[in-house]
């Protein structure tokens, strides 16, 4: 989406609320392999909602990835999600990709809350209407994504002294990877659930296709806010608490309670997200859920899950099918770090030029 130029790879840079996080692959054999890989922190509220608030901040953060000369890519993939985009599915009249492409604007304004003039435009058609069960309709699913927003993001990577060339959607580039390191199943309803640290990004698949999105504002940080209020400390020991180690005084023990408390309200917020699909899907089923971003390292996050849907839940390994080799790429951690590298694996399957 939003990309131009000749096919080459990118580097994928997932700019996040709490880090920023950078992927570079290169073909292997049939499939891919990590040849960089990089994540810097992002200071407490220099991005809000998906906005950047303090641009210096983040430019810095992505500078620092990139002092990794194992980068070696100056393109770079990123992605955008919450209030500033609107994923829809939309019925049309059945027409040829000419006729859609000429009224596409025309169509979206119906659908988009924004003035058609602030938002870049783009669209996939999921059904183009001429099966025999047609009713005469095709289903096209719309993105808009506010311009300034676009502009945003873009500043602060080329700031940093790299070339922005795709501005993605966190939820299309979650699904990039999950279909490069699962594959795909025809009928399977697989709900795709990444777990930031200001948002958590759903995208409910049937087949290859997303049938649903919503981006939820509660994440990691409403747990460490949630920490902080409740046993009045500061932002740094509430969150060393929320990732299980002990602070002064205070024993992981003592922020169970309040953790759990907080994946209460996530849960009825991903329920509501199921209730809104399940009221605008064909089928009402879940097969399976699979997690990945930062915050679903919360201590009980995936056993809740488990018990309040009874799907299938298992943790995205983003690296599955592709070769990754941490100790060579420097990398102390690599169970922290996959979790985290979903949505940056699936920007860096993205090529210079591709739609």
């Amino acid at each position: 989406m939003f990309g131009f130029g000749k096919p080459k790879s990118v580097v994928g840079l997932d700019i996040g609320s709490s880090a920023v996080k950078a992927v570079e692959l290169k073909p292997a054999g049939k499939g891919f392999k990590v040849v960089a890989f990089g994540t810097e922190p992002v200071p407490p509220d220099s991005i809000v909602d998906g906005a950047i608030i303090d641009g210096a901040a983040v430019t810095d953060a992505i500078r620092r990835v990139f002092e990794n000369k194992a980068f070696k890519t100056k393109e770079v993939a990123a992605s955008l999600s919450g209030n500033a985009v609107i994923v829809k599915k939309i019925s049309l009249p059945v027409m040829t990709e000419a006729e859609l492409a000429e009224s596409i604007y025309w169509e979206a304004e119906q659908y988009i809350p924004f003035d058609i003039q602030d938002v870049n435009l783009d669209y996939q058609i999921l059904d183009p209407g001429t099966g025999p069960d047609s009713k005469g309709t095709m289903d096209v699913l719309l993105v808009a994504a506010k311009k300034e927003k676009i502009a945003d993001y873009t500043g602060v990577i080329t700031q940093a002294g790299r070339t922005p060339v795709v501005v993605d959607i966190d939820a299309f580039a979650l699904q990039n990877a999950y279909e490069i390191n699962y594959g795909t199943e025809p009928e399977a309803v697989v709900v795709l659930l990444n777990a930031g640290a200001s948002a958590i990004n759903i995208n409910i698949l049937t087949g290859d296709q997303s049938t649903f999105t919503r981006d939820v504002s509660i994440g990691g940080n409403s747990y460490t806010e949630a920490v902080q209020k409740e046993l009045n400390l500061p932002f740094d020991s509430a969150e060393q608490l929320k990732r299980g180690q002990s602070v002064e005084g205070v024993t992981f023990e003592d922020v169970q309670p309040v953790l759990h408390a907080m994946t209460e309200n996530v849960l009825l917020e991903i329920q509501k997200t199921f209730d809104f699909f399940k009221a605008s899907a064909t089928s009402d089923r879940i097969d399976r859920i699979v997690v990945s971003g930062g915050a679903s390292r919360v201590d009980g996050f995936i056993q809740a899950l488990q018990e309040h849907f009874g799907a299938g839940v298992e943790m995205f390994d983003p690296f599955k099918k592709i070769a990754f080799e941490p100790q060579k790429l420097g990398i102390a951690d690599p169970e922290n770090v996959s979790p985290a590298a979903a949505v940056a694996v699936g920007l860096a399957l993205r090529k210079v030029g591709d739609r």
